[in-house]
C-alpha cells in the first residue's frame, strides 16, 4: 500500500443521517490490490474517575477483478468513564464499486449510522448509487452523483432541546433518492480545497423538504508525509422526525502523516 495516513482529530464523518462519503471514499488505483486510510484517535483524562476515549476511522478498499472493488467506510468511538463502557456516534458503510469507465462508477451499498448524542439510535440504509467525473485535470476534478435507497430510523428524544416532556421512540421507512457532487482543486503542489455537497429526499414527500449536507476540507501538505488540515461540515434537515435543532454544525481540524 503506497499511502497508508494516521490522522488525529479526525472530524466525525457521519454526522447524524449522512455520511460524507465524496470526503472519504478514495479513487481506485487499478494497480494496487488494497489501499485506504486508518485514523485512531485517544484521549483521557484523570477526571472524578479515568476518562479515556477511542475512536476509530477506517477507509479500505479490496480490488476484486481490473474493474471492480469493494470499499468499507468505518467510525466507532467507544467511551470508558470509570467501570461505565458505552459506544457512541458511530457508522459503517459498504459499497461494491463497478468501474463501467475511468469517468464512471456505479455501486450498490448498504450502511449503518447511530449517533445517540443526537437521538438517532440506528439507520439502516440500502441502494443503489452512481459516481461521475464531469471533469478531470491535474489540478482539478468535478465529480456528481445520483441514486436511490431504502432507509429505516429510529429515534429517540434525547437530542431535542430542554425542556420538554417527549418520551418514547419513533420509527420511519422511506424510498429515498439522493444527488450529490464535489469538487477538487489543487491549488498548489501543496494545497488541496475539496467540497462537497449532498441532497436525500423522500419519493411521496415535496421537494422543498430535502435532508441536505455540505462539506468543505482544506490540505495543506508540509513535507511529503506530514501535513495539516482542516474541516467544516454543515447539515440540515427541513422536517426532522423527532423536533431536534434543524442545523447540526461541526468544525474540526489536525495534523496527517503518510508513509
Amino acid at each position: 500500500m503506497k499511502y497508508f495516513y494516521l490522522l488525529f482529530l479526525m472530524p466525525l464523518l457521519a454526522k447524524a443521517q449522512i455520511i460524507f462519503t465524496e470526503s472519504l471514499a478514495t479513487p481506485i488505483d487499478t494497480t494496487k490490490q488494497i489501499q485506504g486510510t486508518i485514523a485512531p484517535e485517544f484521549n483521557f483524562k484523570t477526571e472524578r474517575e479515568n476518562f479515556f476515549q477511542l475512536k476509530n476511522n477506517a477507509n479500505i478498499s479490496f480490488l476484486v477483478k481490473n474493474r471492480h472493488a469493494l470499499t468499507f467506510l468505518n467510525q466507532v468511538e467507544m467511551i470508558r468513564s470509570g467501570a461505565d463502557i458505552s459506544v457512541n456516534n458511530g457508522f459503517l458503510h459498504g459499497e461494491y464499486r463497478y468501474i463501467v469507465r475511468k469517468a464512471i462508477e456505479i455501486y450498490p451499498f448498504m450502511e449503518s449510522v447511530w449517533t445517540p448524542s443526537r437521538g438517532l439510535e440506528l439507520k439502516l440504509a440500502a441502494g443503489l448509487q452512481s459516481r461521475f467525473h464531469l471533469i478531470h485535470t491535474n489540478h482539478f476534478i468535478w465529480l456528481m452523483g445520483l441514486g436511490f435507497f431504502g432507509e429505516y430510523e429510529q429515534w429517540n428524544f434525547d437530542g431535542v432541546p430542554l425542556p420538554h416532556n417527549y418520551v418514547g421512540h419513533k420509527y420511519q421507512r422511506s424510498i429515498k433518492s439522493q444527488i450529490h457532487t464535489g469538487f477538487k482543486f489543487q491549488l498548489t503542489e501543496k494545497w488541496l480545497l475539496i467540497a462537497s455537497a449532498y441532497m436525500h429526499n423522500r419519493l411521496d414527500s415535496n421537494i422543498v423538504n430535502p435532508r441536505w449536507a455540505l462539506a468543505l476540507d482544506l490540505r495543506h501538505k508540509i513535507t511529503e508525509h506530514f501535513g495539516v488540515w482542516f474541516s467544516y461540515q454543515y447539515l440540515y434537515h427541513t422536517r426532522p422526525i423527532v423536533p431536534v435543532r434543524k442545523g447540526y454544525t461541526v468544525t474540526t481540524g489536525g495534523v496527517f502523516i503518510s508513509f
